[in-house]
Formats: C-alpha cells, structure tokens, sequence
C-alpha cells in the first residue's frame, strides 16, 4: 500500500505568478497565495462569499492575484467560475483549480491507471453524474449500498473514455454513510489508497502544485486541508500555511470543533490563525494561544454605498439575509416575531436566503396562519433595494464567525437588532450606537427590541448614523492595511524556512 501519486510538476501561468520575495530560501521562487476552499458556487455560503470578496481586495488593494483550489467535486465548475466572472463577483485574473480536475489531467499524462469498473446491482440503476464540460468528461457513479439501498456505499468516477480514474466506498455509521476508503492506480498499476478526503486532497495538491513556487496557503475550509503539514504538501512544497476560523472554534458544550481541533492540538498544524472579530481573538490568547500566531482580520465591505437614505422608513419592515440552516434559527426568530405582531399587527418580517430548511420553514410559516406578515425568499441579488425598503435588520444565529449580513446592514444605514452571541455582534454593534444586543436565544427580549424601533422612529433614526460610523471600520482600504501586514510576515515565514526538495529530489523520491 502506497500513500503517493507521482510528483510530475505543472506548467505554471506566468501571468499569475505574485512578485518574488528576497532572501535565501526563495530567491529563485516565485510567489503565490491560494485560497484553500471546498466550493465555489454562484450562491455560496458565507466562507465562499468571503473568499471572493478577498479576492477583490488582495487585487484592487494590494495588486496580488490569488488563485483559489476547491476539493469537492464540481462539474459545473468552469461554468460557475465564467459566471462569477462576468459578473464581477471574482478577479478575472483569478485562478480556480479543482482537485478532481487533477484527476483527468494526471491520467492523461499516464501518472494514473483505470481501476476496474464495478457491476451495478440487479435492479439498481446507477445514479450518474453530470460531465464536467470543460475537460474531458469526468462524472461520478454512485451505486447503493448493500446495508441500505437509500444510501451510498459507493461512488466511481469515471472519464470521458468510460475507464474508472477513483473510487470511494462508504461503510454504515451513526449518521449514515461513513468513508472508507478511497483508491486510486499509479503509473504501474499499484493501489494508491487513502482514508480520508484530507489524506486523498493533500496528495493531490502535493502531486499537482508547482515544486519550484513559494505558495502561501490560506485555508477557509480547515476540516478538509486539516493533514497539510503531515503531508507531502509540507515535504514537497515551499510553503506557508495560515487558517481562518469562520465560525465560534468550541462547541456549545465547550469542546472544540472538529474542524479546528487539528489548530489548538497540534502546534506545528500552521504558521498562524486569522480570526475575523476582537472576542474571539480574546478567547484564544486566554485559551493558551501565542499573540504572534494570532491575526485579527475582520471582512471588508464589498463597496460603500455612495449616498445612503438616513430617513426612517415608512414601511415597518425587518429584514434578515442567512442561509436556511439550524445555526441561523429563523424557528427562533419566527416565535420572537409571533409576539411582535401581537403589539404592532401591521409588521413585516422578510427573509432571504437558499438552504435545505427553506420548504419546512414556509409550510410552518402557512400552518401558522402568518404568511400575510412572515415572507420567506430564495436569494436576493439586489441587496441594496431590500435594505432600502426596510427598517431594521434582524440577526438570530446561534452563533458567527462574523456576519457580512450585519456588517452589510450597518453599512446600508439600518440599524441592528441581534442575539449577543460569539462572535460578530458585540464587534458590530456594542458601545456603537448602531442596534440593539439581547441575551442569545431569548425570544421575549428580541420581539421587545424589535417593537421598541418599529414603535419609535426617532431612536432607530438616531440609530442609522452609528450604524454607518461602525461599518466605515471595515471598508476595503482599512482591512487591506491588515492584510498587508499578514502578507509581510508570511513572506518573512518563508524566507527563513528550508526550502522544499529539489526537482532532482522530487524525482528520485
């Protein structure tokens, strides 16, 4: 059994090549910063929308081009990439890698072998994926497992000339389908296998990502990038590596995340953490965290709206932008508004977002009888209309990392109602003037913050020239001197770090 998959080096883009740091180590190197993601979707979460808009910074800022790798399998990549292109939304000059894209590229080049392929089921036809069309076709077959026809106990994928290039099987856990396995054939036909996606993705960017570069690695998805520095990827690469912490790192009974336990429990896991919001930075230097491994770099404004309507609405209309997922607990935020419309019955209550709680959100929204005053949307693209007609904002997470659903809503001169939770809120709104913090999950305190700015038009009034006073915090010229800072110190990492095997080395190896 092998944990390996050649070492063939790309050709580089030199029109995407970073400006070359000085020093020993990488005197002869080129630079590059890739942003370590598991999507890229034309409406993705929080951590995708980050990564995008920090793309735009590190360009219109810092005059640096970021290219992006994304881990899961995409199919619909290239196209998504075009659109989000043609949109403005991602840097032209950015590049999008794809780990499953490696997979079609390395065997055309003979480095893999074809698996063979396994017979379907009596009865079960396969589940078949889409092709990627911007390569020679790759899809994945996914054949039901033996304990449970609903679920997977297997997945092939499969290019353009019907040959097997990887297989995953699933073994029955708890929750469902557990990964068992996954497998590959190197050149001479041996098994390449892997127990994770981290293991499987680690050796690919090992295998795939130019030998003879200084790459700075910065992860937004930390679960799947988590084996880095156990890697090849260490042994291979000239590289930094530094992970952002998205969301609160314990657990609401205090453990750690699962995501983030690789950081806290193994010294050596990265070079430094990025932690959008100043509680959180708090928590981890009391947590045993060294201050010269921490950074503090909150999200940036996507723009500044040039003129802003500071006006009190006439419309008592609440706004709240999240994806339908349990953490954002619109349910919670449902029953603080059942009271508001108790003391002002002409309230309005505006959801957007996409998710899988959606359907079940609306058919508890009808059940109840409130759909003339709760309203439940798909994604909204014209974010600045929706905050024009509304009055407040509203946020009800059980937790954050930071909220650009916030910092948009100060920013667009509306005023904040929020459960005080870890973490985003008390960085937006405490001592600002600009909304209202209540104790998390208290539904009567929310319903009363929310009256109390329906009802008073003076005071969420007063509240809008804070609101705008705390976003001018995070516009991209303040945030991009931070990164700035980061960028200097991981070059400086760089260059006093051993470089990386040599190509000779790489060969031998």
């Amino acid at each position: 059994m092998t944990n390996d998959i050649g070492t063939s080096p790309r050709q580089a883009d030199p029109a995407s090549t970073l400006p070359k740091a000085a020093g020993v180590a990488a005197a002869s190197r080129a630079e590059r910063l890739l942003f370590l993601h598991e999507n890229l979707r034309q409406v993705g979460n929080g951590i995708e929308i980050a990564g995008l808009r920090r793309a735009h910074l590190f360009q219109g800022q810092l005059g640096i081009t970021p290219w992006i790798l994304t881990s899961n399998f995409a199919p619909q990549l290239r196209k998504t990439e075009a659109v989000l292109k043609d949109s403005g939304m991602l840097p032209p000059q950015t590049k999008v890698l794809n780990v499953y894209d490696w997979l079609v590229d390395m065997s055309g080049e003979g480095l893999l072998t074809p698996l063979a392929s396994l017979p379907s089921a009596p009865g079960s036809p396969l589940a078949r994926g889409k092709p990627n069309a911007a390569k020679p076709s790759l899809q994945k077959i996914s054949h039901p497992a033996a304990w449970d026809s609903t679920q997977t106990g297997c997945e092939e994928f499969e290019l353009a000339n019907g040959q097997v290039v990887m297989r995953k099987t699933f073994a029955s856990g708890l929750g469902g389908a557990d990964l068992q396995a996954i497998e590959l054939r190197d050149a001479q036909g041996a098994a390449i296998t892997y127990a994770t996606e981290s293991d499987f993705v680690c050796a690919m960017m090992s295998a795939n990502l130019e030998p003879d570069v200084t790459w700075h690695f910065l992860v937004d998805k930390n679960k799947m990038y988590r084996k880095l520095r156990q890697s090849a990827v260490s042994q291979r690469l000239h590289c930094t590596v530094s992970a952002f912490l998205h969301s609160a790192h314990r657990l609401p009974n205090g453990q750690l995340k699962s995501s983030y336990r690789h950081l806290f429990e193994d010294p050596d896991a990265c070079d430094g953490l990025i932690v959008a919001t100043e509680e959180q930075h708090q928590d981890l230097l009391e947590a045993g965290v060294p201050a010269a491994k921490l950074k503090v770099i909150p999200h940036a404004l996507a723009r500044v709206p040039e003129t802003v309507e500071t006006a009190s609405s006439p419309e008592k209309r609440v706004i709240y932008l999240a994806r339908y997922t349990p953490e954002k607990q619109h349910e919670l935020l449902f029953q603080a508004f059942e009271r508001v419309l108790k003391k002002i019955p002409d309230a309005q209550l505006h959801t957007h977002g996409v998710g899988p709680l959606q359907a079940a959100l609306q058919a508890r929204v009808n059940a109840t009888g409130l759909a003339g005053s709760i309203h439940i949307h798909g994604y909204a693209s014209d974010v600045a209309t929706l905050f024009r007609e509304s009055s407040l904002g509203v946020m009800a997470s059980r937790e954050e990392g930071f909220s650009q659903f916030g910092l948009e809503c100060l920013a667009h001169a509306r005023p904040l109602v929020a459960f005080s939770v870890k973490y985003g809120p008390k960085d937006l709104l405490e001592g600002r003037h600009a909304g209202i913090l209540v104790p998390p999950g208290e539904i009567g305190a929310m319903a009363d913050a929310i009256v109390t700015l329906l009802e008073d038009p003076q005071k969420a009034y007063d509240l809008r020239f804070g609101a705008l006073a705390s976003a001018e915090r995070f516009t991209a010229d303040k945030i991009a001197q931070r990164w700035s800072t980061w960028w200097a110190e991981v070059r400086e990492i760089a260059r006093h770090r051993e470089p990386s095997l040599s190509q000779d080395e790489l060969t031998s190896s």
